[in-house]
Formats: structure tokens, C-alpha cells, sequence
């Protein structure tokens, strides 16, 4: 029986993913400006780049028509709304970035956080474990994969309340995420549109 690899997420407007595509490429020329070689990142690829909600992770096929029907069942009733990706932030701390992200408003954040409880409740009476570790919904931008970098602060500062601009949520995506050589190449299984959107 082969397990699929699932997460639940949602998608940005494609000027939002070109300008934090732009973002990016400013990133990394400023990093190797200021510290040469010493920095390395590994990007998310345009395509690639969405807000995810919930991951699954690895999941006993007999499972995803239960997933399928909570999904259809949780969006019915709500309504499209809208986001805007703002400021830019490290995980764990700027002191040690693994990775970098795009943040959003303090109001995206918040309905993105109530849609992510009532996801891991449903989900959690599926038998799915819930995440242990407080939701930050963020846009995943690259990771770095230098042992020793360097402090990500003054790089952090200087884009804190640059907006990258606002997106419609009209759906909810069910996506599979395949492995290779190459990393990691999404395929949509499923979109649940959000009320009658």
C-alpha cells in the first residue's frame, strides 16, 4: 500500500508570487553582496509557493474520500476573502535562519488561524494527529542551507512593512507532494471552492 504525502493549503494571486519571486532574487543578491559565498539558499520555485493551512503528511489512501468529504463539507458554508502578504521574517529567530518567509497582516492572520483550528478539530476526528506547535501562517521563501550563516536581522528590519500585495482565496487545495532529485513538485488532487465562490 504506498502512503500519499498530503497538505491542505491556499494559493496566491500570480502577481503575489511574481513580486515575491522579485523578492527572492533581491534577497539572494543582497546576501551574496554582503557575504559572498557564505550564504546559501534553496528557494521555493514559483510554482511552488502557496500558504499551507494543514500537512498531513503521509496518508493511507482509504483515507483521503474521508478527507475529501470533510473538506467539501468544512468550505460550504464560508466565504471567499482576502489576504495580503506582508513583511518578511526567519524561522527559528533571525540569529539562526533556517528559513525565510513572507508574513501577512495582522487580519489575514487571523482568518487563516480560525480556518486552520477548525481544519486540525475535523481532521483530528479522522484520527489525524494535531500540530503540536502554534500555527504562523507564512509563505514559505527559501531555505538556507549554510551551517554558520550570518544574523538575517538588518534584512529582516528593512522589509518589515513592505506589502508584496493581497490575494482572493476563493478555495481551499488538497495538494500531493511528490520527491525527487530535484525537490519537491506539487500536484493538485483536489479544490474546494469556499461557499458558492
Amino acid at each position: 500500500m504506498t502512503m500519499r504525502r498530503l497538505f491542505i493549503a491556499v494559493d496566491l494571486a500570480i502577481p503575489v508570487v511574481e513580486r515575491l519571486a522579485l523578492l527572492q532574487d533581491e534577497v539572494q543578491s543582497r546576501l551574496e553582496e554582503k557575504w559572498e559565498e557564505r550564504v546559501r539558499l534553496r528557494r521555493t520555485q514559483a510554482p511552488n509557493i502557496h500558504i499551507t493551512l494543514k500537512f498531513i503528511g503521509d496518508t493511507a489512501p482509504e483515507l483521503v474520500p474521508m478527507i475529501h468529504a470533510l473538506l467539501e463539507k468544512l468550505c460550504e458554508p464560508l466565504f471567499p476573502f482576502e489576504v495580503e502578504c506582508l513583511g518578511v521574517g526567519v524561522f527559528p529567530e533571525p540569529r539562526r535562519p533556517r528559513i525565510l518567509w513572507a508574513g501577512l497582516d495582522e487580519k489575514s492572520a487571523e482568518v487563516l488561524g480560525l480556518l486552520q483550528t477548525a481544519l486540525e478539530r475535523d481532521l483530528h476526528k479522522l484520527g489525524l494527529d494535531k500540530e503540536s506547535r502554534p500555527y504562523r501562517p507564512h509563505v514559505t521563501l527559501a531555505r538556507v542551507k549554510s551551517r554558520s550563516a550570518p544574523s538575517f536581522e538588518e534584512l529582516i528590519a528593512d522589509y518589515s512593512d513592505v506589502s508584496f500585495g493581497k490575494s482572493y482565496i476563493k478555495d481551499l487545495i488538497l495538494y500531493e507532494s511528490h520527491l525527487d532529485s530535484t525537490g519537491a513538485r506539487y500536484e493538485v488532487v483536489h479544490r474546494y471552492p469556499l461557499g458558492s465562490a
